[in-house]
């Protein structure tokens, strides 16, 4: 038997493009949802054209796209517009991230779209928020890290602000824009509302940094670090990552390292004098820790009990007997890019190449399914791509 999902039956219009609101809509699709997700004839969503080409597909539309049905409109021509307005109203949850006053050219704003859905869930998604000076600023997750003092608790050796190589800002959005749709659905099968959610990449940045900014306020600029030593130290194959603040740790990662002495050593007798000679304790950890290969470390820290970790990259990471044995990635055959590996998502069933939540669509795959569920003949859906208001792929052009 299959298992039941949350969302089954409920229906989504995304609008969305990118990465943040587009990973919300993921989210609902694989707990169930039948998310149609709507994107431009030519070239389609951005997040296609985000890294290497594979097609009309790339490895970050193979993921924000899974499990969605893709129809291709073209919302500057009429009926293009008039076909996502029908797809809004006959919608559970719309999520759209345009710029402030932008979604409102089309009539697909909160407003016009409760007037004939007033149970509707929307979500508004922007960079900078609805309202201020920066509201109409193009933003994206580069950005945000920078705004937000993401990037000033990230630095390099030399002290210059880092982004972490990856959509951090943006797939945290997403998370938090899935909890607020899905709260709305409970609220709407108890009350009988719908709900405008407005949220915003900067809002999120900040959610998700309320413990740094608590330190930077309660310590008067940057927070002392967690514990020392603390962090990662080279090894002759590698890098490997120690957490021993606390003092039987310390002790015991001296013994480790032939060090007794430093136990000893008034600078480092507990873990705020650790902290306040961080750097010197620091130099000897590292001078040590690198005589030796990563795994034979890690066989010794893991006797003594010590927190550590071998620095993975993700070829190490599939390799793992742990990743294995507790099913958090599995190997799913894409049919645009061959056999890709997925993350297991807590609370759903894990991704199998034969099961369609696991794929992702063509630009306008679904857009002859979409529009004949609206009750379009052949004929008439036709029209509309000989028009241009509607992409499909011409292996699908019906026969008439």
């Amino acid at each position: 038997m299959s298992e039941e999902l949350a969302f089954e039956g409920l229906k989504v219009f995304d609008m969305s493009q990118g990465v943040a609101a587009p990973y919300c809509g993921m989210l609902l699709a694989q707990n169930g949802a039948d998310v149609i997700k709507m994107e431009p004839p030519a070239p389609g969503d951005w997040s296609r054209a985000m890294g290497k080409p594979y097609e009309d597909q790339s490895s970050s539309s193979v993921i924000l796209n899974r499990g969605k049905r893709s129809v291709a409109l073209d919302l500057k021509k009429p009926e293009g517009a008039a076909i996502a307005k029908r797809l809004a109203r006959d919608a559970d949850v719309v999520l759209q991230n345009y710029r402030p006053g932008v979604i409102e050219r089309f009539g697909l704003d909160y407003e016009s779209v409760r007037k004939e859905n007033p149970t509707v869930v929307y979500l508004s998604l922007t960079g900078f928020g609805q309202t201020g000076p920066k509201a109409k600023h193009p933003a994206t997750d580069s950005v945000m890290q920078a705004f937000t003092g993401f990037m000033s608790i990230n630095l390099d050796p030399n002290g210059t602000p880092q982004r972490i190589d990856y959509y951090a800002i943006d797939v945290i959005t997403g998370l938090y824009s899935f909890q607020a749709v899905s709260s709305a659905l409970y609220r709407r099968a108890m009350k009988g509302v719908g709900k405008h959610i407005q949220t915003s990449l900067l809002q999120s940045a900040l959610a998700f940094q309320e413990v740094k900014m608590v330190e930077y306020h309660l310590e008067g600029g940057k927070g002392e670090p967690i514990g020392a030593p603390v962090g990662t130290f080279p090894t002759t194959d590698g890098h490997i990552c120690v957490n021993a603040r606390r003092d039987p740790h310390f002790q015991a990662l001296c013994r480790l390292l032939g060090r007794e002495d430093l136990i000893d050593d008034p600078r480092y007798a507990d873990a705020r004098s650790r902290v306040a000679n961080r750097e010197d304790l620091l130099v000897v950890v590292r001078a040590a820790m690198a005589s030796r290969p990563k795994a034979e470390w890690a066989k010794d820290l893991n006797a003594a009990d010590i927190l550590n970790a071998p620095v993975n990259d993700y070829g190490d990471l599939f390799a793992e007997p742990q990743v294995e044995a507790v099913g958090a990635v599995r190997w799913v055959e894409h049919a645009t890019v061959g056999r890709v590996p997925m993350g297991a998502i807590a609370g759903i069933p894990p991704m199998v190449t034969d099961n369609p939540r696991s794929h992702s669509p063509h630009i306008g795959q679904h857009s002859r399914e979409v529009l004949a569920g609206l009750g379009m003949s052949g004929s008439e859906i036709d029209a509309l791509i000989d028009s241009g208001a509607v992409a499909s792929p011409e292996m699908a052009r019906a026969a008439e």
